[in-house]
Parts: structure tokens; sequence; C-alpha cells
């Protein structure tokens, strides 16, 4: 989750860097370096995460800070840094995180250290996190833009990875855009309007998951003339991901239209943004071919279906900075 009004959700830590006085007389944070596709990731231990646990949670990081690198190429930003910190409270193996964005970047992640590794790869909160890294924080009116991206590569990073298998992942798609729109049905309102008022109105729903099935259907739009949105991902990266400049997501889907020579983010853009009712992804979901059966889902196994999907769905041997 991105920080609120452009804040981060809790007074920010003081970071220890992982040296002999950091960690011999301060013992505040136990500091650690993994490499990401030529990134230093920096993961800060709370103390009061045990010792024997760490090797887990490093693994952890690794494998989603590694799964987000194959999106673009790269890790999306020179330096990051990952903090970990104990929690009792909340159900599961990480119950709540959030994104910093000032003060350097990097992830907040509350965790319960006593699930197995295999628990915390199965979760799907760190590649939520760390997908919203792609992009810079586009403010609060463009949060749908933000949430919208990190819940639409959360769920294509865990059947890529193999956590979950394809058709999981669709459904698990699927069964948050039905959430959004029983949200778009009970408030009636505009994106617009709703995506800065996200936290006061309780629409996380309605505006999480209209912003991925906008990219969904973008993504798709891109697929059928030869490109794909991790291409473009991969040129934003490469041109201009840690410019310092401020970014919402008009100028973002301005960016984006630039990079893939055409109009599609902007076209996709006006079609939601005033509209009341949530995106359509029926369009996609047919090139895709895929049907809705309730609250289930068909797939067509025509070979050209089976070929899209994967193409979607798993790791292509193919070079994202194309295109």
């Amino acid at each position: 989750m991105e920080g609120v009004r452009g804040r981060s959700l809790s007074k920010p830590h003081r970071v220890v860097k992982p040296t002999l006085s950091g960690l011999g007389w301060l013992g505040l944070w136990i500091g650690l370096l993994i490499p990401a596709a030529s990134t230093e990731v920096e993961i800060e231990f709370d103390r009061s995460i045990p010792v024997s646990d760490q090797a887990k949670l490093r693994s952890w990081i690794d494998h989603a800070a590694n799964q987000l690198s194959r999106v673009g190429g790269r890790f999306p930003i020179d330096n990051a840094t990952i903090i970990l910190h104990k929690t009792d409270r909340g159900r599961g193996p990480v119950p709540w995180a959030r994104v910093q964005r000032y003060g350097g970047e990097g992830i907040h992640f509350y965790i319960n250290p006593h699930y197995s590794e295999q628990a915390f790869v199965d979760d799907w909160t760190a590649l939520h996190e760390f997908s919203h890294l792609l992009i810079p924080y586009p403010g609060n009116r463009g949060i749908w833009f933000s949430e919208g991206l990190a819940s639409y590569y959360q769920n294509l990073l865990r059947a890529r990875a193999g956590v979950v298998s394809p058709e999981k992942a669709l459904q698990d798609l699927n069964a948050g855009f039905e959430r959004g729109r029983k949200d778009a049905r009970r408030k009636g309102r505009s994106l617009a309007e709703l995506s800065p008022q996200m936290w006061q109105t309780r629409s996380y729903m309605r505006v999480y998951w209209s912003g991925a099935a906008y990219f969904l259907n973008v993504d798709v739009a891109l697929r059928q003339q030869g490109q794909s949105l991790d291409q473009v991902i991969a040129a934003f990266l490469a041109c201009c991901r840690q410019q310092w400049r401020r970014w919402d997501e008009q100028s973002l889907i301005a960016t984006f239209d630039e990079l893939s020579g055409d109009t599609l983010f902007q076209q996709h853009y006006e079609a939601i943004i005033e509209a009341t009712d949530f995106p359509s992804v029926q369009d996609s979901y047919r090139w895709l071919g895929v049907q809705t059966q309730g609250r289930s889902l068909r797939l067509d196994t025509d070979d050209q279906y089976h070929q899209r999907r994967a193409a979607l769905l798993s790791w292509q041997e193919e070079d994202t900075t194309k295109g």
C-alpha cells in the first residue's frame, strides 16, 4: 500500500547501515545486502526477529526482488531499503506492509517470522509491494494507477514465478474484479472522485481493482499490436524512472504512450476515469479465451488462446527492452 496523502503511514525508522559500529554499538538493526539484477537491496531486520529466522526471510525478499527485476530487465531503482518489523497482530505471514517514497525509497513489511519460508513465498504481499516500485508515486489523485499496477502485477508475477497456476492467477484477478464491481455499485461515483478520497470513503476495492482492470485492458491492447506492458515498463525504467521530477498519472500515461508509440494508455484512461461503472474486461477476456461462468472461469483450450495466456502468465524468452 502507498502512503496516505503522499506520506509514510507511520514515523520512518532511522536506517542503520550494516557496519561494525551499526551492528556492534547501536544494536538497533541487523542489516544485509542482497543483489537484485545489478541493484543492491538492503534488508534491515528489527532486532526482535530471531537470527535463526533471517535466512528464510532474506530468501523470500530475494525471490520477490528478482521476480520484479524480470519485468523490465532490471530492478526499478538503484537503491532500495527493505525493513522487516516483527508483529504479533493480524493473520498470515505478512499482515501488513507499506511503501516508503520519501527519505529513500523502500518497503516496510510487518511480519510474523514463525511462518515457513514457503508460506512467505506463497503470500502475495511482497510481489504487490515491490510492484509499486516500478513507477514513482503518482499522488493521491492517481492512487488508482499505482495500486492498479501493483494489483495487476502481483497476480501475473505469482503465476510467472510458479507460486500459483496460470488458471489460479486468472481466477484471483477475476475475483478482485468482482469485488471492485460490488464496491462500484455501492459507491455510484466515478474513479476520478473516489481515488483521492479512497481512505475517507473506504473505496479500496473500487480503486485497486479498477486500476488492475485498466492495466489488463491496456496490456492486451498492446499485445494485439505486438508489444506488451512489460516492454513499456522496461523502456520507462531505462529512460525515466529515476528522473527527479513530480509525476502524476497524467504525466505517466503521456510518457507510456510516447514510449509505446500509440495512445492506448490515454484512450483507456478516458474510457474509465469519469465512469461510475466498473471497467469492462470482456474484450480482454475474449482475446485471452476466458469466459465467465458465475464466479468461475472457463478457459478455451484452443492453441491460440493458450499461447496468448502463456505469454501473459509465464516468463517468455524475449527481450523486454524491445518495443
